[in-house]
């Protein structure tokens, strides 16, 4: 979530609450309040990890200028690929798992020392696929751009990944 979208949260949140203290009875405002918080983590976004899922490995090579780590979506060409775009992987025309981009962290794009915090990088996204779904042979759709091939990285033991171009 963005800073911005979080302040956003923040000042709606604040603003249930004081109509809560204004119209319900102190018990309802702790029930309630218990209430806004689970809903609040249960619709946080994150994405249930866990031994039903794959997780694919998005790369996004725009070379922005940001600091490793910081929170990312695609720049320059590649601005379609941001968190809330629809996906879908695919496999011999069938789609296998679809779902919407998640908010990236931004890596290195190159293992060079540059001697600032700030330096290109790559926004790398995890997709959580079923792991039901077989990625042999699968590609990636991001809205009408792709397919882009799925396929394992050596580097991270196999992982599947897709690299947009």
């Amino acid at each position: 979530m963005s800073r911005a979208g979080g302040w956003m949260l923040a000042r709606e949140l604040g603003r249930l609450l004081t109509w809560c203290a204004e119209f319900a009875r102190p018990a309802r405002l702790v029930t309630g309040g218990l209430v806004v918080a689970g809903l609040l983590a249960a619709c946080s976004g994150a994405p249930a990890t866990g031994a039903n899922t794959q997780e694919v490995r998005l790369v996004v090579p725009d070379a922005n200028i940001r600091e490793p780590s910081d929170p990312c979506s695609g720049a320059r060409a590649f601005r379609y690929a941001h968190p809330e775009a629809a996906y879908e992987v695919r496999s011999g025309g069938d789609v296998l798992a679809a779902g919407a981009l998640p908010e990236g962290r931004a890596e290195k794009a190159f293992s060079l020392d540059l001697g600032s915090a700030r330096q290109p990088t790559i926004c790398v996204m995890s997709l959580d696929v079923p792991a039901s779904v077989d990625l042999a042979d699968a590609e990636l759709m991001i809205g009408e751009h792709g397919p882009v091939p799925i396929l394992p990285n050596p580097a991270f033991d196999d992982a599947p990944e897709a690299v947009l171009r």
